[in-house]
């Protein structure tokens, strides 16, 4: 179950959250590690802002934010961005792409912000910016963008 501290202003918009994370943390899963640790900073339908302290366990050997991590870590934000949060299916992928432009060590604050820029029916594009130490650092760790398959609903 996730422990995530959320922070956004709107109620209603934090209250659908929280159960989004709840229900997705439910199953122990890969990218549910991320959701534990992370405090979202805010959230407004499109955009979010959220922030964790690099642990070791996501660290490679020089003990800095491993890429994989990043690649998770954008890969679960963003959805978050993205989906509507009414109906809570967070679809697949279609193509996930990461830049990497400095580390993260161990122990320092990073913070991930997340915008979907595009929603049609089913398909939604979004973009990713992890900085360090604030979101206005400055300082880009990595750059991503996430291309999301949307499930349709039934007409019945």
């Amino acid at each position: 179950m996730s422990k995530m501290i959320i922070k956004a202003k709107n109620k209603e918009l934090s209250e659908k959250l929280a159960l989004v994370i709840k229900r997705w943390s439910s199953i122990e899963q890969f990218d549910t590690q991320f959701l534990d640790i992370c405090t979202c900073e805010s959230y407004e339908e499109g955009r979010i802002v959220m922030s964790m302290v690099v642990e070791q366990r996501h660290c490679n050997g020089l003990g800095t934010l491993h890429g994989g991590s990043i690649a998770t870590l954008i890969d679960v934000i963003s959805t978050l961005a993205c989906i509507n949060l009414d109906d809570i299916n967070p679809g697949v992928s279609i193509e996930l792409s990461t830049k990497y432009s400095t580390a993260a060590p161990e122990g320092r604050k990073i913070y991930i912000v997340s915008s979907n820029y595009r929603k049609g029916k089913n398909i939604a594009f979004t973009e990713t910016t992890i900085y360090l130490d604030s979101e206005d650092s400055g300082i880009v760790v990595a750059k991503g963008s996430h291309t999301k398959f949307l499930p349709i609903k039934p007409k019945f």
